[in-house]
């Protein structure tokens, strides 16, 4: 490597290196790329770090980010259907959720709305999730079911159930 190209590599390392940072936070991150949460695009739309967190009584809450990169869109509903035994997926159950999304927004799902009752629901599974968007967009993720006494989530956890 000659002595002009060390600066470039060293200064790439160095944001890499920053940027990747996000990704071991102690605490929940929305803009963070997805850990413990799933993903998926659909159209303009943009779903991230989505996940159930859920405690041992059967209470539970959605989190996630939604963005609408090219247009504005609408949260009309959301359903999860929560793993079974044997690997398939009960009958879907509605969260009630909606939100208008203008274009180049992102939309926080903390949980402070999106908190419900299931006591199928088991951490350490995965549970199947539906969102239907006003334009007509469905997007279909299976999420995580994750345990409000995780060191990651418990703060989120708390403060949705201030």
């Amino acid at each position: 490597m000659t002595k002009p190209m060390r600066r470039p590599v060293i200064a790439v390392a160095a944001a890499l290196a920053l940027t990747l940072s996000g990704c071991v936070a102690s605490a929940w991150q929305y803009d963070s790329p997805p850990a413990a949460g799933t993903q998926v695009d659909v159209g303009g739309l943009k779903l991230r770090n989505f996940l159930i967190i859920a405690d041992d009584r059967g209470e539970a809450m959605l989190v996630g980010a939604i963005t609408a990169r090219d247009e504005a869109d609408s949260v009309v509903t959301m359903a999860y259907a929560s793993e079974r035994d044997d690997g398939s997926f009960g009958q879907g159950t509605e969260v009630q959720f909606a939100q208008d999304i203008r274009k180049g927004q992102t939309v926080y799902i903390d949980g402070s709305s999106t908190q419900f009752s299931d006591d199928t629901l088991e951490v350490g599974r995965m549970a199947k999730l539906q969102v239907l968007f006003s334009s007509g967009s469905v997007a279909e993720l299976q999420v995580p079911v994750m345990s409000s006494k995780h060191k990651d989530f418990e703060q989120t956890w708390a403060e949705a159930h201030a």
